[in-house]
């Protein structure tokens, strides 16, 4: 303190090389970052994405205001959009009405070609051959289209690794893909986008737009709250210069490390300022009490009386200071030891701001009052006398509950049963998109493309074999194809399933048109009926034959029908009985063929009815839309030449189809994608767990099977939450012990300041239980900080017990000098975590919340139940 402008220069001058790093500051939200890369989860979907591609995409729904998706002003817009996002960077082979492939067949060969031609103009006729096209295919249905048609969807994969999702260059491409299309489909249709990194984009846009609005207002806030017992600009400015230069220090610190701000991140402003304004706080309330204690005399010192003055209260203060300082900054160093990548980037750099706030509070503060030298207290700033006479009353009512131990104690435990019965009810969920309102355009974007179509949330499976032999072996195939159609109609929480086995199905099915229909009579001749009187299926009107009346074809002669239906008799019979006896066994024959379909239809709609009586009468192949299986079906002897007959649709196919499988002729490696309709990690793990069981009990032995994807790496995040809850709430609880009894030479004292924070702790749980708010990346660090913050407030009354018993002092004399600055303190830090109610993160809006009450409780714990312990 004998050089206070050196000591000025000098911070002064690192506050301003770590002020010119912020501008290289980066946010990155993208959760696939948060797991570590030695995560299992993360492991197997790293070897997915290097099999088969990334499965990083972005799912652009688009649903018409008017119309169909089939009316020739959308298609042609349609095309114009995916002409044009084509050119964006990063963006692959899109899936769309427009540009998906189509396998057809043509003689003995299989072709792929786009769903409609470079030429296409939207013409009746060409919707109408969209349309059926679309109806051929099981795999198109709820990927490209809704049930009603009203709605379609884009998919966009990008040519990034899941790693690189939250990257500026792939957000920007992002920004780009969607701007496009609200710009394009203005009037026309509402835009849904999300995705991976629709989601981490968004997240990074509401974090600029929180640190924007919050640091000023927390800054604000503390200011108003600590202006009210200080009463001086002066003196307000001198508690808060240390921590305006610590938050610079610690986000500063950021990028020299190659650390990207996150979610998390967003609070370090906010907690800095919050926390380690109470330094500079109890530094200047005890400077004002000395300086009153000192009356007039303050002006008449000289410089070096002056400096003694300042040196006595900086010594005098440092060493609570000092502990409030150690004790927060291990419990947010407690941090660092979990394995949640964002939750320990916060460990360190919250950890480096509450030390440097204590350096910057313990140094620059005396410095600059030294610079400001001594000048006599002008009336307005309220000294220790007047904090004491103001808080007479309160002092005096916190000395009379406190002295009440018994009470005291029996309320505690009370309060410490109802909690653990209120934290029973927690539940730990981390699902990024409730970190949003729902009236958010992300949140109706999920809610959207999880009603209308399969849902974002991705699981891949991969089935591996040794030999292509036993990968395309029919039972194999059988098993996943039968895995899929157990997931569309038995799981909920599934909402489609595409893979290799769907390639194969329409292979089978398009090389198989003209087969003879499975449990049906072979067809008739050309011209002639067939058995059941439906004449010829028209090839070039399938909206016809499947009932889909939206697109007539070209008008024609109506044909005399064969037999045509008696009109209905007067008594309302079907007049049926008029028929002849031909006739009359067509009818049958055909309500025989439509209960048969019926049982057939798993699900309740025409659609699926008209599916059932396709594949019963072969109608373009769709009977034999199916994993070969039975030799005799296809004159084959057995099995072997089963898997023969595949591989060869394969070589016929001579596509690329690595999305599907590692190899285009002799694959040993497929992969089936899974789209979920889940919200939360509960129903994702049914749906999870679903697919481990049916895979356990009837896969092939010789085939092994790995279940990858960003749901899973969901799941390993919630997981990593609640490992890291623990271990940091036992290591700062183990560290805070430690400190207090070595500082204190006592084991009772540890324990007088671990016992409130235990009944804290716990009564945090408890309302977030009853309150429903979930333990996620957020709001599990509020074990650690409420003890790291809470702590501070027992460690000031402790001191202050301590220096009055020493001077013969009561209790209501503690009360009225470190009480006051207590209660200050405390309604300090949680209106300063209050700003977080602000936020656009539900998230930090809970944290803010429960860190508010826990610091109102920590200091009631502090004044109330550490009395009565130490009694």
């Amino acid at each position: 303190l004998k050089r206070p402008l050196l000591v000025t220069a000098c911070i002064a001058g690192i506050t301003l090389f770590f002020g010119f790093q912020l501008s290289r500051v980066e946010l990155d939200n993208n959760n696939f970052r948060f797991v570590p890369k030695e995560d299992g989860a993360r492991l197997v979907s790293d070897y997915i994405d290097e099999e088969f591609g990334s499965s990083t995409f972005i799912l652009v729904g688009l649903a018409t205001r008017y119309g169909t998706v089939f009316d020739r002003a959308f298609l042609l817009r349609l095309k114009e959009y995916v002409e044009r996002i084509k050119t964006i960077d990063y963006v692959g082979d899109l899936s769309s009405l427009i540009s998906s492939d189509y396998i057809a067949g043509d003689a003995d060969t299989i072709t792929v070609e786009p769903l409609t031609g470079e030429a296409f103009a939207g013409t009746s006729e060409e919707a109408r051959e969209l349309k059926r096209r679309l109806l051929s295919w099981d795999l198109y249905r709820r990927a490209l289209y809704s049930d009603d048609f009203t709605a379609t969807q884009i998919l966009i994969p990008l040519d990034i690794t899941q790693e690189n999702a939250g990257n500026p260059e792939v957000v920007a491409s992002f920004l780009r893909i969607r701007d496009i299309a609200k710009e394009m489909f203005s009037g026309m249709a509402d835009v849904y986008v999300t995705g991976l990194p629709v989601i981490s984009a968004t997240i990074n846009e509401s974090v600029k737009a929180d640190l924007t609005l919050l640091v000023p207002l927390v800054i604000l806030v503390v200011v108003v709250i600590v202006f009210i017992p200080l009463r001086s600009p002066v003196m307000v400015a001198l508690s808060l210069v240390s921590v305006v230069a610590a938050v610079i220090w610690s986000v500063g610190a950021m990028p020299l490390f190659g650390i990207k701000l996150s979610v998390i991140s967003t609070v370090l402003p906010v907690i800095l300022i919050a926390v380690g304004s109470s330094y500079g706080l109890h530094l200047i309330i005890h400077y004002l009490e000395d300086a009153g204690n000192a009356g007039q005399n303050l002006g008449a010192m000289d410089r070096e009386a002056y400096r003694l003055f300042i040196a006595d209260l900086t010594g005098k203060i440092g060493k609570p200071l000092f502990l409030a300082m150690l004790t927060t900054m291990v419990s947010f160093l407690s941090f660092s030891f979990t394995r949640v990548v964002p939750m320990r980037e916060f460990g360190w750099f919250s950890s480096f701001g509450v030390a440097a706030s204590f350096i910057i509070t313990i140094t620059l503060v005396p410095a600059l009052l030294l610079l400001r030298g001594p000048k006599p207290l002008r009336k307005g700033p309220v000294t220790a006398r007047e904090h004491a006479r103001s808080g007479a009353v309160i002092s005096g009512a916190l000395a009379s509950v406190a002295e009440k131990r018994r009470t005291v104690m029996a309320v505690s435990g009370a309060l410490l049963c109802v909690s653990l019965y209120g934290a029973s009810k927690l539940v730990i969920d981390n699902v990024f998109i409730e970190y949003f309102k729902a009236d958010t355009d992300i949140y109706k974007s999920e809610v959207f493309i999880r009603e209308r179509f399969g849902g974002s949330k991705v699981i891949s499976m991969v089935v591996q074999a040794e030999t292509p032999e036993v990968l395309l072996h029919p039972d194999t195939l059988s098993a996943v194809d039968r895995l899929n159609a157990h997931l569309t109609a038995r799981v909920p929480e599934v909402g489609k399933v595409m893979g290799f086995t769907d390639l194969v199905k329409r292979m089978n099915q398009v090389f198989n048109a003209d087969g003879v229909p499975a449990r049906t009579q072979p067809p008739a001749p050309s011209g002639e009926e067939d058995t059941f009187g439906f004449g010829s299926f028209p090839a070039d009107n399938d909206d016809a034959a499947f009932g889909f009346g939206s697109f007539p074809a070209e008008p024609a002669e109506p044909a005399e029908p064969s037999a045509p239906v008696p009109a209905a008799d007067s008594d309302g019979t079907d007049g049926i009985d008029g028929m002849g006896t031909e006739e009359r066994e067509k009818y049958r024959a055909f309500a025989s063929l439509l209960e048969q379909a019926a049982g057939e239809a798993h699900e309740r709609s025409a659609a699926d009815l008209a599916r059932a009586v396709a594949r019963l009468l072969n109608y373009d192949g769709a009977g034999y839309y199916e994993i070969p299986q039975d030799p005799a079906r296809y004159g084959k002897r057995d099995k072997a030449e089963l898997q023969r007959l595949v591989s060869n649709y394969l070589v016929l196919l001579s596509g690329n189809i690595d999305t599907y499988a590692n190899d285009p002729l002799e694959p040993t490696a497929m992969r089936t994608t899974i789209q979920l309709r889940t919200t939360g990690q509960a129903d994702t793990d049914r749906a999870v767990d679903e697919i481990q069981r049916f895979v356990r009990d009837n896969f092939p032995p010789d085939t092994t099977v790995l279940i990858g994807g960003g749901a899973l790496v969901e799941g390993s995040l919630n997981m990593l939450v609640v490992k890291s809850l623990f271990t940091s709430m036992i290591i700062a609880l183990a560290f805070l012990f430690c400190i207090i009894a070595v500082a204190n030479r006592s084991l009772l004292s540890g324990l007088v300041c671990a016992a409130p924070l235990v009944l804290l702790i716990t009564v945090n749980f408890a309302v977030m239980g009853f309150l429903g708010i979930k333990l996620n990346i957020g709001t599990a660090m509020i074990a650690s900080l409420t003890m790291g913050i809470g702590i501070d407030y027992t460690i000031h009354f402790l001191e202050a017990y301590k220096r009055e018993a020493g001077a013969g002092g009561a209790l209501t004399r503690v009360f009225q000098t470190a009480g006051i600055a207590i209660i200050i303190d405390a309604l300090s830090v949680g209106a300063g975590f209050g700003v977080l109610l602000f936020s656009r993160f539900i998230m930090l809006r809970d944290l803010g919340l429960l860190i508010a009450l826990a610091m109102l409780l920590s200091a009631l714990a502090g004044l109330i139940l550490t009395p009565a312990l130490l009694s």
